[in-house]
């Protein structure tokens, strides 16, 4: 499968997670079930942005192309879904949350969310049995229950909202950058295994 197909599923992935959280009445267990995206990442060996910027070996130009690859699956994803699911409204509250916070906030809150995908990933690469699962679950529950920000998850969220341009850039960037950092933050834990 092409880099860039493999980066269109991946935020595909993600808009599943991210539907099934908004469907959810239940933070904890829409935080549990929205694992369904990051587990479909590295079962099947999809590309990621936030998965990525874990890796020193990942900071090059073709980075840049699983962003935009993550933000087509998601976008397009969103685009379809908020009109079957009625996700709109949910969605709109998240943007409201989002738009309220500052950029130092919210790369502050990218960074929460990077650490947290850093050790999901890398967990599952590194641990056996089990532990594998558990630290994509713990990994990825730990962010949504912070109020960390995870830019291809924000994707989804704000194309379902139907947020404007100016102020999804403004938020993507920022967020961006925080789950870059976040990520780096990451990148000595030992793992010598592949990368998502």
């Amino acid at each position: 499968m092409k880099p860039i197909v493999k980066s269109i599923y991946g935020g595909l992935s993600i808009a599943m997670g991210c539907l099934v959280y908004l469907q959810s009445s239940n933070k904890f267990v829409g935080a549990f079930l929205f694992t369904v995206g990051l587990f479909s990442v590295v079962v099947f060996e999809l590309n990621l942005f936030t998965g990525k910027v874990c890796y020193k070996e990942e900071y090059k130009p073709a980075t840049i192309m699983v962003w935009i690859g993550n933000l087509i699956g998601t976008v397009v994803s969103a685009t379809i879904i908020r009109f079957r699911f009625g996700i709109t409204e949910t969605a709109s509250a998240m943007l409201e949350a989002k738009l309220a916070k500052s950029v130092p906030e919210l790369i502050i809150d990218g960074i929460v969310c990077g650490i947290c995908i850093g050790i999901a990933v890398k967990g599952y690469r590194k641990a056996e049995g089990f532990g594998k699962y558990l630290a994509l679950v713990l990994g990825v529950m730990v962010f949504i229950i912070a109020g960390g920000e995870h830019v291809v998850a924000d994707m989804f969220y704000l194309t379902a909202a139907g947020c404007d341009i100016v102020q999804m850039i403004k938020i993507l960037a920022a967020v961006t950058v925080g789950n870059i950092i976040g990520g780096a933050i990451t990148v000595p834990f030992n793992d010598k295994q592949k990368e998502v």
